[in-house]
C-alpha cells in the first residue's frame, strides 16, 4: 500500500510538473491565435494609407494602397506604381480595375483579385490543425515596432508563412511565404504607412479618366453545392470549400470558380467550357507552371478547360486537379 501511495505520489508530481511546463506553451499558442485573429480583423476594419512592395521570383512590384472602413463598408484603392499603369478600386463586393494603356475597364460584382494579404477569419479555429504557430520576437517594418509570428506547415501540402504585425493596431505590415527549406518564395512589405485618422476624399477615387475605355462587366453569382455539377474526388486535407461562383461576361460562356482554403492559403479551381469541343482529343497532357509561391496546374477534357492555382506546393494542386470530374 505504501508503495502504491509512493507511486501515485510520484505520478501526481510528474503530471503536475508537466502541466506547469506546458502551461506557458498553451498560453502562448492561444496568445498567437488571438494576435492572428486581430490581424485578420485589422486589415478590413482599420483606415490606413501607404506604399508596399511585392516580390515573387525575379519580379518586384510597388503599389500604393488606401483603405477605409466606413459605415460597415470595406473600401480600398490600389495603384501599381511600376510598369504599365494599373489601378483597382474595391467597394465592398464591386471591384473596378483600370488599364489606361490598354484602354480597358473591368467591373466585377464580386472581387476575386489578389487583395491586400489577410487571413480568413472563418478558418481561424482550425489553424492549428494545419500549422504549428510560434512567435519569434520583435522587429521593425517601415519604422513601426512589430511582432513576428511563424506558421510552420504540418505536412508537405502547404507552405510556411511569416507575419509581421503592428504591435499597436495588429495590422499586417509584412508577409513572407516560405518554401520547404525555409527559403523565401513570395513576400510583401510596407515601406511607408500611416495607420488611423481620416483619408482625404480623393484617396479612394480613381486617378485615371474613364472616357474612351472599353468596359467589360463580369457578373458573379454564388452556387449551392447541389448545383455545381462537378465533384472533387481528391480533396486536400485541411482545405475546405468556402465558395463556389459562376462568372459571366457578356455573351461569353459562363465559367465556374470554386475556392478552397485552410484558413491561410487559398486554392482556386476554374472550369470553363471549350469554345469548340467537336473533334477534340479525349485527353491532353497536363501542364504545371510556377512563379514564386504561385503554382498553376492546367488540364483539359474533351469539353472543358480546368485550371487549378494557388500559393501552395505543386503536389497539392495536382492532387486536387486530377480528382475533378463531371458528375454523371
Amino acid at each position: 500500500m505504501e508503495l502504491l501511495r509512493a507511486q501515485n505520489g510520484c505520478l501526481f508530481a510528474v503530471i503536475a510538473t508537466v502541466a506547469v511546463l506546458l502551461a506557458p506553451t498553451f498560453a502562448q499558442a492561444e496568445n498567437n491565435l488571438m494576435a492572428l485573429q486581430r490581424m485578420a480583423q485589422a486589415s478590413r476594419q482599420l483606415t490606413y494609407e501607404g506604399v508596399f512592395v511585392y516580390r515573387s521570383a525575379d519580379r518586384m512590384e510597388t503599389s500604393r494602397i488606401a483603405h477605409a472602413w466606413t459605415d460597415g463598408r470595406d473600401l480600398e484603392r490600389i495603384e501599381v506604381l511600376d510598369g504599365s499603369p494599373r489601378e483597382m478600386i474595391r467597394n465592398e463586393d464591386e471591384t473596378t480595375s483600370f488599364f489606361p494603356i490598354e484602354k480597358r475597364l473591368i467591373v466585377e460584382t464580386r472581387s476575386t483579385h489578389r487583395q491586400f494579404p489577410a487571413l480568413l477569419p472563418a478558418g481561424m479555429s482550425r489553424l492549428q490543425d494545419n500549422y504549428s504557430i510560434r512567435s519569434i520576437g520583435q522587429g521593425r517594418v517601415a519604422g513601426i515596432n512589430s511582432r513576428v509570428i511563424i506558421l510552420d506547415p504540418r505536412d508537405d501540402l502547404r507552405y510556411g508563412h511569416e507575419f509581421w504585425l503592428d504591435n499597436a493596431s495588429g495590422l499586417l505590415l509584412r508577409a513572407v511565404v516560405l518554401g520547404g527549406h525555409g527559403e523565401t518564395l513570395d513576400s510583401f512589405s510596407f515601406t511607408q504607412i500611416v495607420i488611423g485618422g481620416t483619408l482625404p476624399p480623393q484617396a479612394l477615387k480613381p486617378r485615371f479618366p474613364t472616357e474612351g475605355l472599353q468596359v467589360q462587366k463580369i457578373t458573379t453569382t454564388e452556387i449551392v453545392p447541389e448545383d455545381l455539377g462537378w465533384v472533387f474526388h481528391k480533396k486536400i486535407p485541411g482545405f475546405r470549400r468556402i465558395n463556389a461562383m459562376k462568372r459571366q461576361s457578356g455573351s461569353e460562356k459562363s465559367a465556374l470558380h470554386i475556392l478552397f482554403s485552410d484558413g491561410v492559403a487559398t486554392i482556386s479551381a476554374f472550369i470553363e467550357p471549350r469554345a469548340n469541343s467537336e473533334g477534340a482529343e479525349q485527353s491532353s497532357p497536363a501542364v504545371l507552371s510556377s512563379m514564386g509561391a504561385l503554382n498553376v496546374y492546367r488540364r483539359q477534357t474533351p469539353q472543358h478547360y480546368l485550371v487549378v492555382m494557388g500559393e501552395v506546393p505543386a503536389l497539392a494542386l495536382k492532387q486536387l486537379g486530377d480528382g475533378i470530374e463531371w458528375r454523371k
